[in-house]
């Protein structure tokens, strides 16, 4: 049987459920990869995201009955991925019910893409969990293409059989050894076939500005008195579930080229992974970009990815051409059309 739902312009009066649409998104996810973290410590602070969200943010919401199906939303971003202003959808930006996520989230799109593209956002990027695999393909097959990946692993202990790799805890005094190192993992993403700009700073002073930040950590790998590489830890990252007090991020690693067949990196995460067990910390993420083959390779050995961040630019050339809604029309909801589906909302709780 098919229910119509109504198109609504975002607004606070659906927090709870546009929370708990998330929610059950995650614990879906978390039925995959058992390991990720329990819910009640980042509840609050979600619930807060996706209200400042609801308010500052720019989507739709589709209604049936008074009940909430879905929505998706996102921060308007002057330049994203290029020059082109964008809009980014954050995990918890967007939501719909399992028995109709893929044509409401596809009428979704439709209707947002299309105000966007008539303010001139030509670049929108979402994340979804990773192990959706349905609502993945469609994306997909809506010119969308995978860019950032966020994973996860337990905290266990690894065994290294490398003996030329010494590994040595940092401290703020020892960062000038790090400078050409540093330099180079800049440079990196430069190259084929990643091609993203990064802003080069003075390498020791952005080190150690870093470092000095609390309960940041970082470590070297050296081959003999020589440093070939090093990887860093912090609290933050870049999904809200990385910031749980459970895990730690690895926000940086790079190993020179010729010592990449050595071991270096398995043996710096190996002893991360010692560090964090000592710590009390259960949980080690990571976040980097699928478009870096090397890395990609590396972390996917080691994590499980549980977000993809998905990239669609629109060719500019359109925007004489688009017709239909604007933003001033949804917030007006006049004439706003419903779409039939096949999805009926939830009877329990009309």
């Amino acid at each position: 049987m098919k229910h119509e739902f109504q198109y609504e312009p975002l607004n606070e009066n659906y927090l709870d459920a546009a929370l708990a649409l998330v929610m059950a998104e995650y614990n879906e996810e978390k039925m995959a990869v058992s390991f990720l973290p329990e819910d009640k410590e980042f509840l609050n602070p979600l619930k807060d995201s996706i209200r400042s969200l609801l308010i500052n943010g720019t989507g739709v919401m589709a209604v049936c009955c008074g009940e909430l199906l879905g929505f998706i939303a996102g921060f308007e971003v002057g330049e994203l991925f290029g020059k082109c202003k964008g809009i980014y959808s954050p995990l918890y930006g967007h939501g719909v019910k399992k028995e109709c996520r893929i044509p409401v989230y596809q009428e979704l799109y439709r209707y947002a893409a299309e105000t966007w593209v008539k303010e001139h956002y030509m670049t929108h990027v979402l994340t979804f969990f990773a192990h959706d695999k349905e609502t993945i393909e469609l994306w997909f097959w809506q010119g969308f293409g995978m860019r950032c990946v966020d994973a996860i692993r337990e905290t266990l202990p690894m065994h290294s059989k490398n003996t030329t790799v010494m590994i040595r805890k940092l401290s703020i005094g020892d960062i000038p050894i790090l400078a050409d190192i540093h330099r180079k993992h800049i440079r990196y993403y430069k190259d084929s076939p990643i091609f993203m700009p990064k802003t080069e700073r003075e390498p020791v002073q952005e080190l150690a500005e870093w470092l000095a930040r609390n309960n940041h950590h970082l470590w070297a790998a050296y081959q003999g008195e020589k440093p070939v590489g090093y990887m860093r830890i912090e609290p933050n990252a870049e999904i809200f579930i990385s910031e749980h007090k459970d895990i730690m991020n690895i926000t940086g690693a790079y190993v020179l080229e010729n010592a990449r067949k050595t071991g270096a990196g398995t043996k710096l995460l190996a002893t991360i992974q010692n560090w964090l067990l000592n710590n009390g910390y259960p949980l080690c993420g990571v976040d980097f970009e699928s478009i870096n083959t090397m890395g990609s390779g590396f972390w996917n050995k080691y994590f499980t990815p549980y977000t993809y961040s998905l990239v669609r630019r629109i060719d500019e050339r359109i925007i004489v051409d688009v017709i239909g809604y604007g933003k001033a029309d949804l917030a007006r909801k006049k004439d706003v059309p419903r779409m039939g589906l096949g999805c009926a909302p939830d009877k329990t709780r009309q």
